[in-house]
């Protein structure tokens, strides 16, 4: 059950937020009540998450995919036509009663894809299994909405429900860091970035119980993004968008658009039951997960073109030689690289090279 006395002191504070106009005046004020709103859904997400269950899904594969959406949105549908996985498709509201897990082969790569029970508003509440479905979404690579094409204000309803579960779909992190210290107040150390002035800063911390500590800033800020480190314990997870039933709305690229520019979020319209744009879809998962192929070569040998090593975008060569095996890491002198990582081919490199997509790696080691 919902704790009571915080879901009370939260309605409060949300009334005083939406009868607050937003003008040069009260925008400290309203900064000021966004944190006392979040600091309040943290303790009630985190006594929820604390009583409830999470997905026993055990991760596998090379990156993790979770698709997100209201029930009967597809998802169900997409995960079959992308992994051949039977999710219990059912043209009703709620067929998704667990988590399903299925493997998307792609260019080498085993994506496993996640079929989520579908989110309903409220989830932050602890509705619908709110919390345990955060906790599948927390472990996930990137975050893949489906949504249907007539419907695009579920996905705005979907972003905010995450963002109180202290989730964050295509949002970079803030690159902010708070040392606590015994005396001295709050101390704003700051390199020509645009950030809240001291007091609404001060203020912010206050609401979390932080009056001395030295903050520091290392990019452009504003108070949600005080607010959302403070919250402690945020994920923050890429995102894209499966626009679903294009086929029945003709309308699916203005949609497609507005909700490009609002959430700068990459949008694939597709159609499950048509089979529309399915493999762009794939090979936007592909790019969106920043994943790269790696072609080992041995050294009086050829590459075995049809199985790359799949690995993160921007390994180094001491990186890919941990992944093969780590004594052998160990002992790793250099390598010989041909592709788009070197200027020729062959070309001798040491371990901290980076290496691009589809580079022809040989590793020479030590006694080799």
């Amino acid at each position: 059950m919902v704790d009571e006395s915080l879901k009370r002191k939260l309605d409060e504070l949300q009334q005083e937020y939406s009868k607050t106009s937003y003008n040069k005046a009260t925008n400290k004020h309203l900064g000021i009540l966004r944190a006392k709103i979040s600091n309040i859904k943290k303790k009630m997400t985190e006594r929820k998450t604390k009583k409830g269950k999470g997905f026993s899904v055990k991760k596998t594969g090379d990156a993790t995919v979770a698709l997100v959406g209201f029930p009967n949105a597809g998802k169900s549908s997409l995960l079959k036509l992308l992994t051949n996985v039977d999710s219990k498709v059912a043209d009703y509201a709620f067929t998704t009663l667990d988590a399903i897990p299925g493997i998307l082969h792609y260019n080498g790569a085993k994506i496993q894809v996640f079929d989520l029970p579908g989110l309903i508003e409220g989830a932050h509440l602890g509705k619908g299994g709110g919390a345990q479905i955060a906790s599948a979404i927390r472990v996930s690579d990137l975050l893949l909405f489906v949504i249907d094409s007539r419907s695009q204000q579920n996905l705005y309803t979907l972003v905010k429900e995450l963002s109180d579960l202290g989730i964050h779909a295509g949002k970079e992190k803030p690159e902010i860091k708070v040392e606590r210290t015994n005396s001295g107040g709050i101390k704003v150390e700051n390199k020509g970035y645009k950030i809240p002035d001291k007091g609404t800063t001060a203020k912010i911390l206050n609401e979390f119980g932080i009056y001395n500590c030295n903050i520091k800033f290392y990019n452009d800020s504003g108070e949600d993004d005080i607010i959302d480190y403070l919250a402690g314990n945020d994920a923050y997870v890429k995102a894209m968008v499966a626009l679903n039933k294009i086929d029945l709305n003709s309308d699916y690229q203005k949609v497609a658009t507005e909700i490009s520019g609002k959430t700068k979020m990459k949008v694939v319209p597709i159609s499950v039951l048509k089979g529309t744009n399915i493999d762009q879809l794939k090979a936007d998962l592909f790019s969106s997960l920043h994943l790269s192929r790696i072609y080992l070569k041995p050294k009086d040998g050829e590459p075995d073109y049809k199985k790359p090593m799949i690995v993160r975008e921007d390994s180094t060569v001491f990186e890919v030689a941990k992944k093969i095996h780590t004594d052998l890491a160990k002992s790793l002198r250099y390598a010989y690289v041909t592709g788009k990582s070197v200027k020729f081919r062959g070309q001798k490199v040491g371990k901290e090279h980076v290496l691009a997509d589809e580079d022809i790696v040989t590793m020479v080691y030590q006694n080799a």
